[in-house]
């Protein structure tokens, strides 16, 4: 992908969403103020991980189930066919931006979910990584379920639901690489302390 196309995707995406961000801003300080009284006896860092979780489920519900329209005669699509769309999408585009807006973006979004669901959940899950899928799982199934029963110009797809919930599941691996590696230099500087 060439600079161009880069520029092209920033473009479209903000033209897409861009008129959420006001919105956002506005839930983004309400949450954080009300986080911030409600668990002032709590450590900061869980405040930050609680507060990062809270955003990242606003951000996907703010681009998944915000109306493009509303009405009791818009058309309810639906597909419940996995992966013909993705084929064709990914085999029959003429413009290569068009998979990458339509699958990528479908994967990202829930990225954050999963790696700040991980990071809640860690320390009391013991099937951490089937919790997370799962979780992330009916999270999109239910977005989709909405989409579909209300009016909004919105397009209902199972295979919306197979890409965010790998979309959730490459936030658990991005948590455990991370979880590794700190472990590693844990590790590392109780061996250099321990040999001083």
């Amino acid at each position: 992908m060439n600079f161009q196309n880069g520029v092209f995707i920033v473009v479209q995406l903000w033209r897409a969403f861009g008129h959420l961000v006001p919105l956002f801003l506005i839930i983004v300080l309400g949450v954080s103020v009300i986080t911030y009284f409600v668990s002032k006896k709590r450590k900061s860092d869980r405040v930050i991980v609680n507060l990062l979780f809270i955003f990242s489920i606003i951000g996907i519900l703010l681009v998944t189930v915000y109306p493009n329209a509303y009405g009791p005669g818009m058309p309810r699509v639906v597909n419940i066919v996995p992966l013909v769309g993705m084929y064709n999408i990914l085999f029959h585009s003429v413009d290569i931006t068009i998979p990458i807006r339509n699958l990528g973006l479908n994967i990202l979004l829930f990225v954050p979910f999963g790696f700040f669901l991980t990071l809640k959940t860690s320390s009391f899950q013991r099937k951490l990584n089937l919790f997370v899928i799962l979780t992330g799982f009916i999270f999109s199934l239910f977005i989709e379920t909405v989409q579909f029963a209300i009016p909004m110009g919105r397009s209902s797809d199972i295979d919306d639901v197979i890409l965010n919930t790998i979309g959730t599941f490459l936030g658990y691996i991005i948590w455990k690489l991370f979880n590794s590696k700190s472990s590693s230099i844990s590790s590392f500087k109780e061996t250099s302390n321990g040999k001083m």
